[in-house]
């Protein structure tokens, strides 16, 4: 999840940065108001804050970095934002464009919100045959189908229709657009960065109310058990 050889590298780094400062809608997460005449210089720092390392650092080659202290610091605040909203009996909304590694620690949280005495909200979702908004839930947790299988997707509508469809969201823990979609509209948010998600680095450097963990978003499911175990230590 951290270290120094995680999914993506130098190159791909800073291709995302670049694509960034031309507004690319891949890049953006649905958060295009809030990056307004984002250059690449300041990508490029708020991306090395967040990871402890600069984008285009390589200690395995092909491989970026992340420093793990951050991302450990970075999840022990994330679990006090979740347990304060879930020990009030607030609702989290969580959702991730990446189920192929993320929806299992996603569920996981989910549980610990509703053991907390929390809610981990859902929401209608729209007939299949309606693509615009191709919304499906694993659980609790929101994500983009096809009727067959979970998609991966930076798609920011998926979690829109979340919110205009719930009466009350106090929080949303969740990735890619999923979490922009949250951030552009003022809400609470806790969201995984991987070294290629420069967006949320700088809406955060630009004091949206975001709480970012650096953190590899394409390991294999089982892969987040010492995630969890360092979030749910927060007190």
């Amino acid at each position: 999840m951290a270290g120094t050889s995680t999914s993506h590298g130098a190159e791909d780094n800073l291709y995302k940065i670049d694509l960034l400062t031309q507004h690319d809608d891949s890049t953006t997460f649905g958060m295009e108001d809030l990056l307004r005449g984002v250059s690449f210089e300041e990508a490029y720092e708020a991306v090395a804050y967040r990871l402890g390392y600069p984008p285009d650092a390589e200690e395995t080659p092909g491989r970026g970095c992340i420093d793990p202290a951050r991302t450990a610091a970075s999840l022990l605040e994330a679990g006090e934002r979740i347990r304060a909203v879930a020990g009030d009996g607030g609702r989290i909304a969580f959702g991730t464009g990446h189920p192929g590694a993320l929806v299992v620690y996603y569920l996981h949280l989910a549980r610990w919100v509703e053991g907390l005495g929390g809610e981990a909200l859902t929401t209608e979702i729209r007939g299949r045959d309606e693509r615009d908004v191709p919304l499906d839930w694993a659980g609790p947790v929101a994500v983009m189908g096809d009727g067959a299988s979970l998609l991966h997707t930076h798609d920011p509508d998926p979690m829109r229709h979340v919110l205009r469809q719930a009466d009350t969201v106090d929080l949303v823990v969740a990735d890619h657009g999923f979490a922009g979609a949250a951030v552009a509209t003022g809400i609470p948010v806790v969201a995984i960065m991987d070294t290629n998600d420069p967006a949320l680095a700088v809406v955060a450097g630009r004091g949206a109310d975001v709480t970012v963990v650096p953190m590899d978003d394409n390991r294999p499911l089982n892969s987040y058990a010492a995630a969890l175990e360092v979030l749910k230590a927060a007190t």
